[in-house]
């Protein structure tokens, strides 16, 4: 039996949905979008009691495209959302960074998304873990000389990220153990976040290279 959402009627919608994000200045990995489209086809089916290719019709862009930004508005009031939603890069400058600025750079993310996966971000967790695969791209790919380009929207992604870490480690009781025990672990996290921020300051220094 063929996929009921490998239909261009379908796909259409997906793509559109997709488009109306892209107006909101996110941008959303097609698998997400997919699945609240056929989230929403699905209970229009049976709401109405049409099959799926007709209740397809009924569903618009604009809906699939609200339940996503809600989603991600949620996560913008410390809510986890859905991992796949990134803000648009519109700099897609790049700058020259030292290799071993870059590698504390990785080193900040994989940290960050260390204390965020622990205390149940998986959204931050998720894009951080992306910024550092995307500077391990960097460094294999465009290494010469100690140097290596770096995307812009890379390091202002991960200044922001990194730094908002921090204050919830600093604030808000994020911990390298959140297990309820205190067993040396606000030791650690108190010397965890002042090198969080030097981290993300490192981060807005490369990327002032662009600026000027």
């Amino acid at each position: 039996m063929a996929d009921r959402s490998d239909t261009l009627p379908f796909k259409t919608l997906v793509t559109q949905a997709g488009a109306v994000l892209l107006t909101h200045g996110v941008e959303v990995e097609s698998t997400s979008v997919w699945g609240v489209a056929e989230h929403l086809v699905e209970a229009m089916a049976q709401q109405v009691g049409m099959d799926h290719d007709e209740a397809v019709h009924l569903v618009t862009p604009e809906a699939v495209a609200e339940i996503i930004m809600k989603a991600a508005g949620e996560a913008d009031q410390g809510v986890s959302g859905p991992h796949a939603v990134r803000p648009v890069r519109i700099d897609d400058r790049t700058v020259s960074a030292p290799v071993e600025s870059l590698g504390h750079l990785v080193m900040a993310a994989s940290q960050a998304g260390k204390y965020a996966g622990l205390n149940c971000d998986g959204a931050a967790a998720a894009q951080l873990l992306d910024l550092v695969t995307e500077i391990g791209a960097a460094l294999v790919k465009n290494h010469a000389d100690g140097a290596a380009e770096i995307s812009v929207g890379v390091l202002d992604e991960l200044a922001e990220l990194v730094d908002t870490v921090a204050d919830q480690v600093e604030t808000s009781g994020w911990s390298i153990c959140p297990c309820g025990e205190e067993h040396g672990q606000r030791t650690v996290d108190a010397g965890t976040f002042p090198v969080m921020r030097h981290h993300a300051a490192l981060a807005r220094g490369l990327r002032e290279q662009a600026a000027g």
